[in-house]
Order: structure tokens, then sequence, then C-alpha cells
């Protein structure tokens, strides 16, 4: 009699398990669906939380869809979700899918969510599995321009002050300490222009900023070097 009763419990358990599993199914399937029709019309929003819902079903499953975890973080991105695309995009590097476009698209979300770091990071990341990528090699390019912007940008704005503030007549010593602190921004901006330069020499923002900076720091040859290189594009 006891075995019959286990026998039946079992039964019941896998029936129940079986029904579950179908309800598991149906629901993907219909988020999949969902997000494949926001997605044709290109609602990417509503695509990205649709398929977000389908993995995460699947994640209690222990099934990876490769696909739809990097299709979710390409609709968070097209829908300027940023910071929700994020890890999609690393777990589709993680996974290898799609080889250097996760790395390229996520260097676009740090890029466009004022993450620099993470976006150099990322990039010569990508470009130690992909170092002949033309596309990641202009990204960290474009990183490198935007870190050194933050120095650049700060001398810039220093020795403007300076000019503008009358003290190289008023008070020649406060306008020389100015200069110098301008200075020193400009010799932190500088390593991350000549990186990007070097990562990519079509790079006219980098050239022009090195132009500039050569300059102020009173580095002449290297100066017209840059600008005969910049006249010849």
């Amino acid at each position: 009699m006891k075995q019959v009763l286990l026998a039946l419990l079992i039964g019941f358990s896998v029936s129940l398990f079986a029904q579950e599993e179908n309800k598991n199914a149906e629901a993907i399937n219909k988020y999949k669906e969902e997000g494949n029709a926001a997605y044709k019309d290109k609602n990417y929003e509503e695509a990205f939380k649709a398929y977000a819902e389908a993995l995460k079903l699947l994640d209690t499953e222990g099934t990876v869809d490769e696909a739809l975890i990097y299709n979710a973080g390409y609709c968070a991105f097209k829908a300027k979700k940023y910071n929700d695309a994020i890890p999609y995009f690393e777990k589709s590097i993680e996974l290898g899918y799609k080889q250097s476009k996760p790395y390229q698209l996520l260097a676009v979300v740090y890029y466009k969510a004022n993450k620099v770091d993470d976006m150099i990071t990322n990039c010569e990341a990508g470009l130690k599995k992909y170092p002949n990528d033309a596309k990641l090699k202009d990204l960290t390019s474009k990183a490198y321009v935007k870190k050194g912007l933050t120095y650049y940008n700060k001398g810039n704005s220093i020795k403007k002050t300076a000019n503008e503030s009358g003290w190289n007549e008023s008070d020649p010593e406060k306008f020389t300490a100015e200069y110098a602190k301008a200075d020193e921004e400009f010799k932190n901006a500088l390593p991350f222009f000549e990186k990007a330069y070097e990562i990519n020499n079509k790079s006219k923002k980098a050239l022009k900023a090195l132009e500039n900076i050569y300059r102020n720091l009173d580095m002449t040859e290297k100066a017209d070097e840059a600008k005969a290189k910049l006249d010849a594009m």
C-alpha cells in the first residue's frame, strides 16, 4: 500500500513539474513574441522589457540564450537605457557571442554614459582579443580623446580666465602661477592624446589637441610636426 502511495505521489509531483515547465515555456515564448513584435515596430524599450522578462524565466531553468541576451542589450542601448544595457553586453562578451560586436556596443554605451575609464578598460580588453578590429581601434582612440579632454579643457579654461583677468598687469605673479596650473593640466592630458593618435593616426581631433598642447608646453618642433600632419589630411 505504501509503495502504491509513493508511486502516486511521485507521479503527481512529476505531473506538477511538467505542468510548471509548460507554463514557463509558454510564458517565455509569449515574452519573446512580444519582444520581437516591439522590435519590428522599433519600440526598443518595450522590446527590451519583454526580452528581459523572458531571460529571467530562462535563468530559473538554468538555460542560456546567447542571442536573446545580446538582443536585450541591443534594445536597451537603442532605447537609451544605457545602464540597463551594460550587464547584457558584459554577458555577451563572457559568452563570446558575436565576437567583437558586444565590445563595440559596450564602448558606445560607456561613452554615452560618460564612463570613460570603463570605456578604456573595455576597449583595451577587446583589442587584446581582436587587435585588427578597425571599429574597436576607432572607439579606443575616442575613449582616450574623451579622457584627455577632461584635463585639456580644464587647462584651456584656466588659461582663458587668466587672459581675461588683467592679472598680467595687475598681478603678474598670479598670472604666471595660473599659466603654470594650466600647463600641469596640459601635461596630464598629453599622454591620453598621444595614445589616441597612436591607435588612430587619422584622428584630427587628437592631432589638433596635440598641436595645441605642444605649443602651450613650448614643444615647438612637435607642434610644427602635428600641424604639418593636420595640413596634409
